[in-house]
């Protein structure tokens, strides 16, 4: 396994109406592989950058690691791996990199830069907003034309297998719900889901499992429950995986059921 380099390459409850603060002033990054609580808390800035309103697939920078013991030249299925607000792909990649199962990694950076790490979208309003919403689209939009450019570059098989934290997680729903040519499988933890999101979605959305805290404060449960919901109306095969006692974090047990649906979902891959 080795890294290369960074390459550029509704249904909502009132609790959906969190604020920036109470998200983005204090993001906890996923649990380190061998389980537990989540790392260290990171400070934020008041307030991220604006995005851009459109990003093209080429100045989306990623890292990639090839896991299991894999030869980097066979035909790999790609697990796309997407940070939250604050974190980078370097830190990030901990969650899959000692994976046992065979795949090609790929760990997106952020669009902008934020504290210490990187952010997808804007956040000065609530989560269930419609600015977070576009925002949360465009970032999605550019990223799926890099996962399409990455499985034509790469030996390559299946669509992709696609997961990520807290924005990561929300980046995750989207990519399923409105880029389905290029997701197999979605598995978005601490996520959600916002009207803007939400609207559009069918029943072509791929296997959706969603993993979530039921104590997060931070992106709390209710309002994705709602819209899992309000999806599996619409025919999509979505179920939400919930974990007493577990806030805005990747615990230890969610990494174990993360690789396990991982495992589940490579072999399925042709």
């Amino acid at each position: 396994m080795r890294p290369s380099r960074l390459r550029r390459c509704h249904a909502w409850s009132a609790l959906a109406l969190a604020s920036l603060v109470s998200l983005a002033a204090c993001e906890r990054r996923a649990a380190p592989p061998g389980g537990g609580a989540a790392g260290t808390e990171q400070q934020a800035p008041p307030a991220a950058p604006a995005a851009s309103a459109a990003v093209p697939a080429a100045a989306v920078e990623y890292r990639e690691e090839i896991t299991g013991g894999a030869d980097r030249n066979e035909a790999l299925p790609l697990v796309v791996a997407i940070h939250g607000l604050g974190d980078r792909p370097e830190s990030f990649a901990g969650l899959l990199s000692g994976a046992d199962v065979k795949v090609r990694l790929i760990v997106p950076r952020g669009l902008t830069p934020y504290g210490g790490g990187y952010s997808w979208f804007p956040l000065q309003q609530a989560l269930a907003s419609e600015e977070v919403g576009h925002g949360i689209l465009r970032a999605a939009a550019a990223l799926a034309a890099t996962i399409e450019r990455i499985a034509a570059e790469r030996p390559t098989r299946g669509k992709a297998i696609v997961t990520g934290f807290s924005q990561g997680g929300a980046l995750t729903f989207a990519l399923a719900l409105h880029h389905p040519r290029v997701v197999g499988a979605a598995f978005p933890m601490g996520g959600w889901v916002p009207p803007a999101v939400l609207h559009g979605a069918g029943a072509a959305a791929p296997a959706l499992v969603a993993l979530h805290g039921e104590d997060d404060r931070r992106v709390p449960i209710g309002p994705t429950r709602d819209a899992i919901a309000a999806l599996e109306g619409r025919g999509v095969k979505v179920r939400l995986a919930s974990y007493p006692g577990v806030g805005h974090t990747v615990s230890g047990e969610m990494r174990r059921d993360l690789l396990q649906l991982i495992r589940g979902a490579t072999a399925e891959v042709r």
